[in-house]
Order: structure tokens, then C-alpha cells, then sequence
């Protein structure tokens, strides 16, 4: 095999394409990483600004001993962020269309959850380019490039009968043609995330799945360009080349293409700004409403505070905040089901990946990346979970007329992030 890829590495088109592949591959690394960085800072400078903001908030309001809670839910903001894993860079996924800082105030959820989203996150198929997109669709490329002459070019050269002749077994010699050029391409996908791995001081383990899913997808391209380039009749260097890249084609491209318009039609999702339109339609509805439409179903749900004091004036924070709820509760039906239907489609997806490699590779990078929608509705998940905290938290000083100090505002739940 080492004189084998000596003689490989002689034929400078193969040379400036392997070369060529290396220096994309680190490109796509660096492009990942680039956005993420971008991302990070976005979040961090949003951090600062936060902090800021509710100091600027105390010093103005230093005067009073107690302030407004209902003033406080309405202007103050508190951050919410979706922040990349260590190896996020690696497949950026949803990240490309989904808020990675959003604002939360302790108004209804959903009108400002879905606001910031005007994409599906599943629409997007190719994605950005980063090693993900680049292994997909260019592996199988640089397979065929590589291997699709294996028989065809001794044959056209007039040395196929002279070369089987030479070794007594011809099966071992192609084989270590296929695994020559096999170890090359795998090498200049993998040498590139190796190098990032070491500059960066990233985690092994990742780095491992990686290697493992690049080795395996090219390895698979390889055994079908072999299979079909080794063929009897396969002595056409240019029919095999058109008959693989349509091959590529179809199971790159085509199908998947198709497979999610098909589970676009299987499982329909209901476009997040229209949740939002309707929350925001439910929450103007809500100030024509008799304040006891509103207050009723409140208590049901939280019958602690039903001893409040009634509502007599035109207006009071508790009945503001109290429908700002209710409109969650009116779409919480609709936001379950939209839910459930992305993880249909993505179980879905997942089973298409058994049968179609390049699925089952966006898919696997995806999951080392953080970045599919399993980690979007997670997210989601840890929104609500702030956001119900923050109104709890709200409840006793809007229903039971509490004094809200200066060390209560001091005291209030932050945003907790996950270690990825």
C-alpha cells in the first residue's frame, strides 16, 4: 500500500484535489467557528448590557424604598440565551435561524417566545457552510473523483490484462488500491478537525464521533465507487463518473429534498409568528372583557389567590398580568401540538437517516453540535421554566399587594444556562 500511495501522490490532479479538499475542510472549520465566536460575543455583550440596565434601573428608583412589581415586569427585561456547545461550530444546524439572545418580560410568553422567530428551523436543509455541509455533499464527490476509473483508466491505458496478470491475486491488489485512496480522502477530512482540535484544546470525546462519522460516511462512498468502478463491464471511465454523480445526486439531494417535503406534508407545523399574532390578539381582546372573564379562570388556576381584593378600578397590574397569562393558556394546545410535530418530524427524520447516509451524517454532527431541534425545544423548555419561575416569584407582591424593595429586585430568578 505505501508504494501505492506514493504513486498516488505523484499524479499532481489528484495531489491539487486532495490539497484542495484540506484546505476547504479547514476553511469550513473555520467558517463554523467564526460564527459561533460571533454568537458567543453577542451574548456576552449582551450579559454586560443586561447588568448594566438593571443597575441604571436601581440607581434612578435608589430614592424609593419599594417599587411598582408591575412597573418592574413591564420595563424590565431579563435575557434568555442559547448558547453554543464547545462543538457547535462543527454543524451549525437551527442555530442559523433561531434567536440566540431574546428578551423576556413578565408578560405572556408565547408573544415574545415565537416573535423572534421568522423561519422554521427545519426549513433549513443545506444550512451554512461548515464541516457538516462539506463532508456531506463534497465527500462523495472527491470518492467518485478519485475512484471511478479504478478499472476504466488501465483498461483505456491498455494495461488491465498486463497488471492482473503480474499479481497472483487480483482481488488483494485492488483492494489496496481502494484502501489507498480511501485513506486518503479520510485523512483530509479528518487531519483539519484534528489540527482544530488541538489549537482550541477541545474535548476528546466529540472529537472522536467525529472521526468515527467521517470515517464511516467516506468509507461508505468509497466501497460503492469501488463496487460499481470494479465492475466487469465498468470500463468506461466517463459513463461510471455520470452514473456515481447521479447516484450522489439522488441520495445527496434529491431525496432528502424530497423526504422533508413529504414530512412538511405528513407532519404540518403552525408557523411560530402566527402564535404570536394570536397571543397578541388574545391579549387586546382581553381589555373589553369584563375583568372577571379574565379573574375566574385565573383563580381556577391558582386558587391561592383567590382571597385577593377585587379589581374595582379601570385598571390594576394583577388583571393586566393576569390575562397576559391566560392568552399563554389559550395557546398552550397549540403550542403542545406544534411541539409534538417538530419532534415527529425529527424522530421521522431520524428513521430516513437508516436508509439515506447523508442524513443520518447531518443528523449524527448535529447532535455532537448541539445544534438540532431536540436542543431547540429544550431551550424552549428552559424559557418556560424562567418565565413561569418569574411569575411565581411576581404573584405574591401583585396579589397579595406585598412590598417590592430594592432587595427584592436584587433577588430575582436569572436565566440559567447549560454546560454542553
Amino acid at each position: 500500500m505505501k508504494q501505492e500511495l506514493i504513486l498516488l501522490l505523484k499524479q499532481r490532479s489528484i495531489l491539487i484535489l486532495l490539497l484542495l479538499n484540506l484546505l476547504l475542510t479547514g476553511f469550513s472549520l473555520f467558517n463554523g467557528w467564526q460564527n459561533i465566536s460571533h454568537i458567543q460575543a453577542q451574548i456576552n455583550h449582551a450579559k454586560e448590557g443586561e447588568g448594566l440596565r438593571h443597575q441604571d434601573y436601581l440607581k434612578q428608583h435608589s430614592q424609593h424604598d419599594t417599587l411598582d412589581v408591575g412597573e418592574v415586569g413591564y420595563y424590565v427585561f431579563h435575557n434568555v440565551y442559547h448558547t453554543p456547545g464547545e462543538w457547535s461550530f462543527i454543524a451549525l444546524g437551527n442555530r442559523l435561524v433561531t434567536p440566540y439572545v431574546q428578551r423576556i418580560r413578565l408578560l405572556g410568553l408565547q408573544g415574545q417566545l415565537y416573535d423572534g422567530e421568522s423561519h422554521h428551523p427545519e426549513y433549513v436543509m443545506l444550512g451554512g457552510f461548515d464541516y457538516a455541509f462539506w463532508l456531506v455533499f463534497f465527500a462523495p464527490l472527491l470518492c467518485i473523483a478519485l475512484l471511478h476509473d479504478l478499472k476504466a483508466s488501465e483498461h483505456q491505458a491498455q494495461r488491465l490484462l498486463f497488471l492482473q496478470s503480474l499479481t497472483a491475486q487480483p482481488a488483494r491488489f485492488w483492494r489496496q488500491r481502494v484502501a489507498s485512496r480511501w485513506l486518503l480522502i479520510a485523512l483530509t477530512f479528518s487531519l483539519p478537525v484534528m489540527v482544530f482540535t488541538a489549537i482550541y484544546g477541545l474535548s476528546l470525546a466529540p472529537l472522536l464521533q467525529v472521526l468515527v462519522v467521517t470515517l464511516l460516511y467516506t468509507l461508505l462512498w468509497t466501497g460503492l465507487c469501488a463496487a460499481f468502478s470494479l465492475r466487469a463491464r465498468a470500463l468506461n471511465a466517463n459513463l461510471n463518473a455520470l452514473a456515481l454523480t447521479s447516484l450522489w445526486l439522488v441520495t445527496c439531494i434529491v431525496l432528502p429534498n424530497l423526504a422533508q417535503v413529504w414530512l412538511h406534508h405528513r407532519y404540518p407545523v403552525e408557523d411560530g409568528s402566527q402564535i404570536a399574532l394570536q397571543h397578541r390578539q388574545a391579549v387586546h381582546s382581553a381589555w373589553d372583557l369584563p375583568k372577571t372573564d379574565t379573574l375566574t379562570p385565573f383563580y381556577a388556576l391558582y386558587p391561592q389567590w383567590q382571597k385577593s381584593a377585587p379589581v374595582t378600578d379601570r385598571f390594576h397590574w394583577k388583571w393586566y398580568y393576569a390575562f397576559q397569562h391566560m392568552a399563554d393558556v389559550k395557546l398552550a394546545k397549540q403550542v403542545e401540538t406544534r411541539e409534538k410535530a417538530l419532534m415527529q418530524r425529527d424522530q421521522a427524520t431520524g428513521l430516513l437517516g437508516y436508509f439515506l447516509p447523508a442524513v443520518w451524517v447531518q443528523r449524527s454532527l448535529e447532535d455532537i453540535a448541539h445544534s438540532n431541534v431536540s436542543d431547540l425545544l429544550a431551550h424552549r423548555q428552559r424559557i418556560t421554566a424562567f418565565h413561569t419561575q418569574l411569575r411565581h416569584d411576581a404573584y405574591p407582591y401583585l396579589f397579595e399587594e406585598k412590598p417590592f424593595t430594592l432587595e427584592s429586585f436584587s433577588q430575582m430568578p436569572t436565566f440559567e444556562e447549560t454546560n454542553k
